[in-house]
């Protein structure tokens, strides 16, 4: 193979090295972001399950205190 063509062909090979390089880089960064917003999705979805939990306790102890209520008065 003449070295010209040689010459070529690794500039080409380098070419596509240095693009797949590029493409990997921000696969790799996208891939990083999108584990970061999963984590931070998951810890909103911890949050408002607790909050939900904390409201449903909330709601049943007024609902209690209103059958007290009702009971008292009905006696």
């Amino acid at each position: 193979m003449p070295a010209g063509r040689r010459r070529i062909l690794s500039a080409m090979l380098q070419d596509q090295l240095d693009q797949l390089e590029t493409r990997l880089t921000r696969l790799i960064a996208a891939y990083r972001q999108e584990r970061l917003e999963k984590k931070r999705a998951l810890q909103e979805r911890d949050r408002l399950l607790a909050l939900n939990a904390e409201l449903k306790r909330r709601i049943e102890g007024v609902v209690e205190r209103l059958r007290l209520m009702e009971g008292e008065s009905a006696s």
